[in-house]
């Protein structure tokens, strides 16, 4: 890791860098940057601290680690002068009625099994597509401002990424604790940057931008004056739509009740009094953003953009496997088929105790 001690302020403007973003990210296959100034004070962060104490990240225990600089980056680097965050989309948004079974669509034990896991774990690892992209921009920015110092992270770092990302103006806080974007929705990976840009012309510490510094689809067609923290109203389709109510209004996501969380990150699976609820779903849950209006009308609007990054489409090779195939899947055909892929955060048992319980709900279900 390279040294960070004694790294120098270099200074430009939002107005520069949103020029130069224009000319780096399309070669990059970037799609949206924002950014924040540091140190910022979050305006989340009771409320995040408060989640964690209550239990309600289910148990993963990387959450709870450095609190205090998960909230404020600042404190380890205090030379950082800003925060970037940058975006992939992983899919177009969700038709209305989407058949997939990880949207919550019906489909028989025979069916493709791939469309049993969540759209963003089918292609490559997007920690390592995003992090090639993000990496490209940041040679760019370094070629233009002498003296640029970039360390990007993937959702490897102690960082609050949703956050950044609304104060950066990259969408807003929904209901189902998705960032959304009003006209490309949901289906976004996100990831940050800490640079020691100091950047004339961002909003105040703390007051999230009303749009991004670059995007391929600016959110409205007039920015806010105040830029919303929620664009739900009284919306609460995600909410009455997921099998465990793990989405609660005012709480948020209750991680002990989330099908993502049972089927990826806990060892030993769903509850055994729940199981039943996981349902046809093999590897994560997508419900909660396929009933979203916004991801269905960022599906309508899909025709006019360009396609997702084709890292994230469906690898070849899975149309060969069944099922069966993944109830009895080896360690050693489990690495040949998943290595550098989301789902290899499964592992080989917990993909076969996946596979096993979808067959029985399925088997029950048809009873």
């Amino acid at each position: 890791m390279k040294n960070r001690d004694g790294i120098q302020t270099v200074s430009s403007s939002t107005h520069q860098l949103s020029d130069w973003l224009k000319d780096l990210c399309p070669p990059a296959g970037i799609e949206i940057v924002g950014a924040v100034s540091l140190p910022c004070p979050l305006p989340h962060h009771d409320q995040w601290m408060k989640w964690v104490e209550d239990g309600r990240h289910g148990g993963l225990e990387y959450l709870t680690r450095e609190p205090e600089n998960r909230a404020n980056p600042h404190l380890k680097n205090p030379w950082a002068k800003s925060i970037l965050v940058m975006a992939h989309r992983y899919t177009a948004g969700w038709p209305e009625g989407d058949k997939d079974p990880s949207a919550g669509g019906e489909m028989s034990l025979d069916g493709p099994w791939i469309r049993r896991v969540s759209r963003y774990a089918r292609g490559a690892d997007y920690h390592h597509v995003l992090l090639k992209s993000m990496k490209q921009v940041l040679r760019g920015l370094k070629g233009k401002i002498p003296g640029f110092e970039a360390f990007p992270s993937t959702d490897t770092g102690p960082y609050l990424e949703r956050e950044y990302a609304w104060l950066a103006g990259l969408g807003f806080l929904g209901h189902n604790q998705c960032l959304i974007h009003e006209k490309l929705g949901s289906g976004m990976f996100l990831g940050v940057a800490l640079t020691n840009l100091q950047l004339a012309g961002l909003p105040s510490p703390g007051v999230p931008a009303a749009d991004a510094l670059y995007t391929i689809e600016p959110r409205r067609r007039r920015p806010p004056t105040i830029p919303p923290v929620n664009l739900c109203g009284s919306c609460t389709r995600c909410l009455d739509a997921c099998p465990t109510k793990a989405l609660d209004i005012t709480k948020g996501l209750d991680a002990n009740l989330c099908l993502s969380s049972w089927s990826i990150e806990w060892r030993g699976g769903a509850p055994e009094e729940s199981a039943h609820l996981q349902g046809g779903l093999l590897f994560g849950c997508d419900i909660c953003q396929a009933v979203c209006p916004w991801n269905i009308r960022s599906a309508e609007r899909a025709q006019t953009l360009s396609g997702v990054n084709e890292a994230y489409n469906t690898l070849p090779g899975y149309e060969d496997l069944s099922l069966t195939d993944l109830e009895r899947i080896s360690p050693e055909d489990f690495r040949k088929q998943f290595k550098k892929t989301p789902i290899w955060r499964c592992h080989p048992e917990g993909m076969q105790r996946n596979a096993r319980l979808v067959r029985r709900n399925l088997e029950e279900d048809e009873k």
